[in-house]
């Protein structure tokens, strides 16, 4: 999971990029010592030089930066510019990358899942792009963002047909520090993606209104309905991508948030409760055992809510699937505008309704999703899918509620899981108050109401399967 701003790590539709003619009121060009042109020149074969805008965002599992082009329309090969050839340009591209000496400081269990998601990313868009492309109708086609160029070289650290889950793989970094220089010196990868900003139409928030979400989520259903049932299409996204799609699949985490879980709910449970009225489910005695309960239920819930590649409902999922990683289109916007879905580096087979369960965490505050809100989210999806997939399909389908609502149980009860092993252990009422206005955290993280309301559901769906158990 990337977890740099979204909107830094996205592209338009796969329309030509946006260019404008000098003069403009960017800062002076200058060409950067560490050369980008070579990638650079992938989307713009006339190019001279270029600058970074802005400060650029470095975060957890990737870098990126906006860079400002100029470029000659006549070296262009791959723009139909109606103004003069010889004239000069500006376009805006985006790189996202991944050095991998720039991760030493993790472990090698979470630097491997780091280099492992740009690897992901970097097959997705060169490789199951093209096919989702070529079998499927023109929504899908603007809803998924140009990347011009993706590459990764991790040879030496992770051999190419080593399974993204495979969190056991011993490390292979030399301990003498000249050696792992220079093993690391130019591993990594990265891509060149269409910027998009707010001038193009589109925009980012979280939290988001209910209508807001439901265009995400059938957005994503779109996404999910392109590979449904196209079994050498899955087989490839399982081989390729990942058998288990999602940033937070049980298999793909550092075992010490499993090991950890009940003391991490204590630390949490004891930081929260008495707060205020809504902390008081934290008191029910159901509650109270939560981190037991989880712990206890986690390699069953992960093993239902991962599908084999040729299950019935198994697809490709999108993997982190928050409200950041979504564009929206303004209100200013042409009608006709979708969402763009951004950042694909979780993703691999499994429920689509997972994606489901973790964007309305990210996206919707709990009085949003009170009084019918969520069954309206899930339904809209639902719907949505069913519609897709008989498009497609030619013939009507449709997925079973009971079946559909079972997954979605699953999935929440499972992200639950990966929060309170990942970020509840220390997480106080002044740490939720910092993030509260961090549009990147999932609310989950940074809003105490919906927190416990998340909280009271999961307590309500892990009996469910509790008793499924002992049946």
């Amino acid at each position: 999971m990337f977890t740099l701003l979204a909107l830094l790590f996205t592209c338009q539709t796969a329309e030509g990029l946006s260019s404008s003619s000098l003069p403009s009121q960017a800062a002076k060009m200058t060409t950067d010592p560490n050369d980008l042109k070579p990638i650079l020149s992938h989307a713009l074969p006339g190019i001279i030089s270029y600058e970074h805008v802005g400060d650029g965002v470095k975060q957890a599992n990737a870098e990126g930066s906006r860079i400002l082009s100029r470029h000659s329309s006549s070296l262009s090969e791959k723009y139909d510019d109606e103004c003069d050839k010889d004239a000069i340009l500006e376009t805006e591209l985006f790189l996202k990358r991944v050095a991998a000496k720039a991760y030493t400081h993790k472990s090698w269990t979470d630097m491997r899942r780091t280099l492992v998601y740009a690897r992901t990313e970097v097959r997705f868009y060169n490789e199951i792009v093209p096919l989702l492309l070529a079998s499927n109708d023109d929504m899908l086609r603007r809803q998924i963002p140009k990347c011009f160029h993706a590459t990764y070289d991790l040879s030496g650290l992770i051999e190419e047909d080593s399974l993204t889950t495979d969190a056991s793989q011993p490390s292979p970094l030399p301990e003498d520090e000249e050696q792992l220089n220079a093993l690391l010196a130019t591993k990594g990868g990265h891509m060149l993606l269409e910027s998009l900003s707010p001038s193009h139409g589109y925009y980012q928030d979280s939290p988001i209104a209910l209508q807001q979400s439901l265009a995400c989520l059938k957005a994503v259903a779109e996404l999910h309905a392109s590979a449904w049932g196209d079994k050498p299409l899955l087989k490839q996204i399982n081989d390729r991508l990942s058998s288990a799609g999602g940033s937070y699949h049980l298999q793909f985490r550092n075992p010490k948030e499993l090991q950890n879980m009940v003391s991490s709910w204590e630390l949490f449970r004891g930081n929260f409760v008495g707060l205020n009225e809504k902390t008081k489910i934290l008191e029910k005695e159901s509650v109270v055992r939560l981190g037991q309960r989880v712990y206890d239920m986690a390699e069953y819930v992960s093993k239902e809510l991962t599908p084999k590649w040729d299950d019935e409902y198994a697809t490709l999922v999108h993997g982190d699937y928050k409200a950041m990683n979504v564009f929206l289109p303004s209100d200013d916007a042409a009608d006709d505008k979708p969402p763009i879905m951004i950042d694909f580096s979780c993703a691999g087979i499994g429920y689509g309704i997972s994606d489901v369960g973790m964007h309305i965490c990210h996206a919707n505050l709990a009085e949003d999703l009170e009084n019918g809100g969520e069954e309206e989210l899930l339904e809209g999806y639902l719907t949505a899918l069913e519609e897709a997939v008989s498009r497609r399909k030619g013939e009507s389908w449709t997925y079973p509620r009971d079946v559909a609502l079972r997954h979605y149980q699953l999935a929440c009860i499972d992200y639950l899981r990966f929060i309170l092993g990942r970020f509840w252990r220390t997480a106080t009422p002044e740490s939720f108050e910092k993030k509260k206005a961090s549009k990147n955290t999932t609310l989950i993280n940074r809003n105490v109401d919906a927190a416990m309301a998340f909280i009271e559901k999961v307590d309500k769906y892990l009996e469910v399967f509790e008793q499924e158990i002992k049946a």
